[in-house]
């Protein structure tokens, strides 16, 4: 037998035919959308199925069987069954055309290399030709015409389409049929299939013509209609047949989850007793009972119909595992005392009988409940007594039961609840152990009953809410109990029915009553309360039975992303260890926070949403019904920062952001208009910055401190209503850097909200951190220590590792003390010198960030561009931090530990007008360098400047002192001092104050002493040191004036500082930003202000080097920027023909190539883009000599867009 060659390169078969295409058919079942929009969009809908091209035009007829053997016989060599064969269509896009454009779906973008193009490139081979590039796509439908309307209306229909996503099988061979006569034909049919799958690995179903609607033989019947003359070969008829359609139903929203139990006492056999049943239903309808599953233990038969008969009961809980037997058709329950479930879902449900008669477990299984799984839900009333056979009962009924859940439902998540009858108080456990009750084999059956119902990921509601609220049963005198009857739900001291009942010795109380839950990352505890307790009537206690009910509240969680292998090693290299402090209490935690005013009042809330709203009210110059004016410029405003996250305090800013289609200059021109108009409404602009990053505004409304800052993206705007849901791989992100930055606050808060496990969690533990950091000193990110984005950066990636650790292992849920302790702990031993703090979860690998050896300390936050939040950080500083995580994390550790000891130790008093962390400052080191500060000018806003600039300049000092005498601890205190006798008025403009930093040997430095003559050394340098930076403080005549302001700075003692009666300067100066040289997409200038805030501080404006080259043309230049970009982007345009000429502060003109230069801040290469001269190319035409300029500033040349001078003729 003869067989094919490996390539047919020798023989190749001609690809010309339009009457053959090999293509790839995506499976049937996914095409009901894409085929509902291509009967009514697409002409060859009905002649050509859902398709993606790989070879079109194909062989002609004739040569087909043999370029199907080839092909197959090249695939079954090359194709890999261990590569994945899955394509997935998501992108959608257009293709133009001169009269219309065609609709399609298409693999996302750098999808290049995928199987689409390794079946191509094979096919070809077999065939005898080379492979060329080809865009792969799934035909949707044609547009009526280009038109901006008619594109956008059927490319926004593609992309509601869903996401096709299947494995490639085979390849489909099709063939045109054509028939002339009185119905002509011309459409594909199947010729044949080509297996992709290598022999023996699966075997290929026959797939019949399916997207062939109208057979050839009842197309007479079709067409008798009036539209017929209307149809061509070209369209398709629109089926007028009746279609069968299908509805859609909103996936359910994740709500809370309530589970209760209650023993309702079957207190007497025959007769039934009926004298309680009217406590009881009003207990089970109370708000503290009801709940979406209800267990009831030792229900009969008189108490369940009057149960189910009452209106009530049937509105809350349609669906029961037993009817009423009351009723006729119903027969009786099976035993004396039994166990029912009531629900408001439907849900199916088995008994799992126990080895004693009449005892056994109901299993709930609700399949609506849970995205995508089943809940299971188990109600028990396991054997009473405190025996050894009753006891050795309990272990072999809970071991069926969990026996059973893990063989049926290994993968769900459970609730199991009821009536466990398990002995909990110690003291009835030893007396019976004494009085020989129990043998010591049934202790330990008891110990090992705890123990079973801890194993398989089950977690005790109670034992995890236990630490959030006090417990309701425990009553006043909850010290003189024992342990194991904290929580107690069977108490004969303080329940007459429990006592006449009980038949342990000394009537202890017992936690009979539990809920325990199996999460499997589907369900979260967040709370657990008890019912049924005792209620004063008439003068008298009464109780609806015996036992108090007990519920549990859960969250259902969304089901997680799958993690990739490669995800998932980089999550196990970064693990968080998750440090339980059960000593710790969160209410405590709570109260502590209150005292330190770390929450806002409900009157500070009010206040300051609603200087929110006034400020979006007149930015966006909303009318009087709310809603912006339609004739004006679209713009939008949002919060960001603290009061976003929800964790504000009453010092803290409002950060907002506006986002426009103008320029920014635009902007705060007709921003500022409108806040002038504003000022009777409490409106105030106290001051303009400008930076790098772009301008702001600092404003005060109502007496809310307010910051506003503007960012224009025009395409924002437009899609804003489903901005929140974009995915960051969106075009609408292709901005300039400076646009970017801006959203990037926004973004990143975005994707915290929406990935914390738990909201209230984060907040209370970011508030103590808060505070903490305060305490210590070490709350300023300006001077090099944390802020508020840090510890919202660092917390949320501490609590995500943790809380994916907890849904993996079910464990129980993380409380606001375990959080704080192991962040603490986390940052204490994190290797900050190697390693850098980033959300591993959304960055599948370790972010690409150049970090200089000016950045000790690097947080990355989210989106781009990838920033160093920490940038400020110093050598001192980061050591400090260390060494008080190491702190925090030790005196948390200590079993004795309180929040109100970590927060307010005992013992320590503090200095008149300041808080313990400055006096312990004050304290502790023997020198100080003390900066000092004099002001006594006519205007206020100097002398906010003069301290301002004064305090942006203190941490060169820190790191200058650090440099020369790295064996030195530096604590710059960051917080202002003056003398307690000064008045802190705003209006007197005499004012003194002074910042200190800290010195003292480091602690690793060995103790010993040094010679006098080391010593007087070691003061003399640090003296010129301090020197130098009082010399160019003094020297800089644009922020100090000598008629005004005296500046000092000097070495002192401990006992100096103690002597002058400091107190913590609590004048409000505001904050002051230094100017930062503008980026190049502001180098044109951001707005000046006006003339009627002559009074407000102007900041430094930097001198520009004279021109000696006079401009040929006044007409405005287009700035460097544009050409930057133009250049880069262009596709006709090769950025490595081009150079850049700038200016270097120090050598003067240099040039770099256009591929080097870099646009990112952060980048140790970085050049401010107004320092670029001139732009031009390498070669000149002919490929010798200095190639032609084709941008100078100084001549206002411009060959790119021909603006300023044009081409300079």
């Amino acid at each position: 037998m003869a067989s094919f060659p490996e390539t047919s390169d020798s023989y190749p078969i001609a690809v010309t035919s339009y009457d053959t295409a090999l293509c790839v058919l995506p499976p049937i079942e996914q095409c009901e959308h894409i085929d509902s929009l291509r009967e009514l969009y697409d002409m060859a809908y009905g002649r050509w199925p859902a398709h993606i091209n790989l070879v079109y035009p194909f062989v002609s007829p004739e040569h087909l069987s043999q370029a199907r053997q080839q092909i197959q016989a090249q695939l079954q060599r090359n194709v890999d069954s261990s590569r994945t064969r899955r394509i997935k269509l998501d992108s959608a896009g257009l293709i133009k055309q001169r009269h219309n454009s065609t609709a399609i779906v298409q693999e996302p973008q750098g999808s290049s290399d995928g199987p689409l193009k390794k079946l191509r490139s094979l096919a070809l081979q077999a065939l005898g030709h080379r492979p060329k590039p080809h865009n792969f796509h799934l035909t949707i439908g044609q547009t009526e015409d280009n038109s901006v309307s008619s594109l956008e209306f059927l490319l926004s229909k593609v992309r509601l389409l869903p996401t096709l996503e299947f494995e490639i099988g085979y390849l489909a061979i099709l063939v045109r049929e054509r028939m002339s006569g009185e119905h002509s034909v011309n459409r594909m049919r199947l010729w044949d299939l080509v297996n992709v799958i290598p022999r023996g690995t699966a075997k290929m179903t026959a797939i019949p013509d399916y997207w062939l609607k109208y057979p050839l033989a009842s197309s007479a019947d079709m067409y008798q209609d009036a539209d017929r003359d209307d149809m061509s070969d070209s369209t398709t008829a629109f089926s007028r047949a009746i279609q069968p359609g299908r509805t859609f139903f909103f996936d359910k929203t994740l709500t809370p989850l309530t589970v209760s139990s209650y023993n309702v006492l079957v207190d007497s056999e025959y007769p039934p007793a009926q004298d309680r049943d009217h406590l009881l239903l009003s207990t089970l309808q109370s708000d503290s009972a009801k709940a979406d599953v209800l267990i009831l233990q030792e229900v009969s038969d008189c108490f369940l119909s009057s149960l189910l008969n009452n209106a009530k009961i049937q509105n809350q809980y349609p669906f029961t595992s037993h009817g009423p037997p009351s009723q006729s058709d119903i027969g009786p329950l099976p035993s004396l005392r039994n166990v029912i479930v009531i629900s408001k879902w439907p849900f199916r449900w088995e008994l799992v009988p126990f080895q004693r008669k009449h005892k056994g477990a109901i299993v709930a299984v609700f399949d609506t409940v849970v995205p995508g799984g089943s809940l299971i839900v188990a109600g028990v009333h396991l054997t009473c007594g405190l025996t050894d056979g009753s006891v050795a009962a309990k272990k072999v009924q809970a071991q069926s039961l969990i026996r059973h859940l893990t063989h049926h439902y290994l993968n769900s998540p459970w609730v199991i609840a009821g009536d466990f009858n398990i002995a909990t108080s110690t003291h009835t456990i030893h007396q019976a152990l004494q009085n020989k009750l129990i043998s010591s084999q049934t202790n330990n059956t008891l110990a090992a009953i705890e123990s079973l119902l801890s194993e398989d990921g089950l977690v005790d509601a109670w034992l995890v809410a236990r630490d959030e609220q006090c417990s309701e049963a425990d009553g006043d005198d909850a010290d003189r109990l024992f342990d194991g009857e904290q929580g107690a739900t069977f108490d004969p001291r303080n329940n007459m029915l429990a006592a006449a009942t009980s038949v342990t010795s000394h009537n202890r109380p017992q936690r009979y009553d539990r809920i325990l839950v199996r999460p499997q990352r589907a369900l979260r505890i967040t709370g657990f309360n008890m019912f049924g307790l005792p209620a004063e009537l008439n003068g008298a206690s009464v109780v609806p039975s015996d036992h108090y009910g007990v519920r549990a509240s859960l969250q259902l969680l969304k089901p997680t992303e799958q993690l990739s292998p490669d995800h998932c090693e980089t999550l196990n290299s970064l693990r968080v260890e998750l440090r339980r402090v059960p000593h710790l209490a969160t209410r405590e935690l709570v109260s502590v926070l209150s005292r330190h005013c770390m929450f806002l009042t409900e009157e500070e809330n009010t206040r300051r949403r609603l200087a929110f709203v006034l400020l979006e009210e007149v930015v966006l110059e909303k009318s009087q019904k709310g809603y912006p004016n339609t004739a004006d410029i679209p713009l939008v405003m949002v919060a960001v920062g603290s009061h976003a996250m929800n964790v504000d305090t009453a010092g803290s800013d409002i950060d907002c952001l506006c986002i426009g289609t103008i320029s920014s200059k635009t902007f705060f021109k007709l921003v500022r208009q409108r806040l002038h108009k504003a000022e009777s409404q409490g409106i105030r602009i106290l001051r303009k910055v400008e930076a790098s990053t772009g301008t702001m505004l600092e404003l005060s409304v109502n007496g809310v401190p307010m910051d506003l800052q503007y960012c224009p993206a025009a395409r924002v705007v437009e899609r804003w209503f489903e901005f929140d849901n974009l995915p960051a791989s969106d075009p609408i992100f292709n901005l300039s850097i400076l646009s970017l930055r801006k959203l990037k606050p926004y973004r990143d808060l975005l994707y915290i909200k929406r990935t914390i496990p738990d909201h209230a969690t984060f907040s209370l533990a970011y508030r103590c951190i808060k505070l903490w950091a305060t305490q210590r000193g070490i709350y300023s990110s300006k001077f090099g220590f944390l802020g508020g984005v840090h510890i919202t950066l660092m917390l949320s990636w501490v609590y995500k590792r943790i809380a994916h650790d907890i849904d993996t292992q079910n464990s129980s849920p993380i409380r606001t003390d375990d959080l704080v302790t192991s962040f603490f702990h986390y940052y204490a031993n994190f290797n900050w010198v190697d390693d850098i703090v980033f959300d591993a979860f959304f960055h599948k690998q370790k972010p690409r960030y150049h970090r200089t050896a000016r950045e000790p300390m690097v947080v990355l936050g989210f989106h781009a561009p990838n920033s160093n939040v920490a940038h400020t950080s110093t050598v001192s500083g980061l050591s400090l931090l260390v060494q008080e995580f190491k702190s925090a994390s030790l005196r948390l550790s200590e079993p004795g530990m309180t929040w109100q000891d970590f927060f307010e130790p005992p013992g320590m008093h503090s200095f008149t007008g300041m808080d313990l962390g400055e006096t312990q400052f004050l304290q502790l080191y023997r020198s100080y360098v003390s900066i000092d500060i004099q002001f006594w000018g006519r205007t206020l806003t100097k002398g906010k400047s003069l301290v301002g600039w004064v305090e942006s300049r203190c941490l060169s000092l820190v790191v200058d002192i650090n440099k020369f005498f790295s064996n030195t601890e530096v604590r710059l205190w960051p917080a202002r001092f003056t003398k307690s006798g000064s008045t802190a008025t705003s209006d007197n403009n005499d004012y003194h104050g002074c910042y200190l930093i800290g010195l003292q040997k480091a602690t690793t430095v060995p103790l010993g002493m040094s010679s006098s003559d080391e010593r007087r050394a070691a003061k003399q340098s640090l003296e010129k040191v301090i020197d130098r930076f009082l010399t160019q403080l003094r020297m800089d005549e644009k922020n100090y004036d000598t008629s005004t302001s005296w500046i000092d700075a000097s070495l002192t003692t401990q006992h100096d500082i103690q002597t002058r009666e400091l107190r913590l300067d609590d004048r409000e100066w505001g904050d002051y930003a230094m100017e930062i040289e503008p980026d190049s997409d502001d180098e044109e200038g951001l707005d000046e202000l006006d003339d009627e805030d002559a009074d407000l501080p102007k900041l430094p404006v930097r001198s520009k080097p004279s021109s000696t080259s006079t401009p040929v043309s006044t007409t405005k230049l287009r700035p460097a920027s544009d050409v930057l970009n133009r250049l880069r982007w262009d596709p006709k345009l090769d950025p490595a023909d081009y150079i850049i000429g700038y200016e270097d502060r120090f050598l003067g003109t240099r040039e770099t190539s256009l591929e080097k230069w870099k646009t990112e801040q952060t980048d140790e290469e970085f050049i401010p883009q107004h320092r670029i001269l001139y732009f031009r190319r390498k070669f000149n035409n002919e490929g010798d000599g200095r190639g032609e300029l084709i941008w100078e500033r100084a001549t206002r040349i411009d060959k790119i867009f021909g603006s300023g001078a044009g081409f300079g003729s």
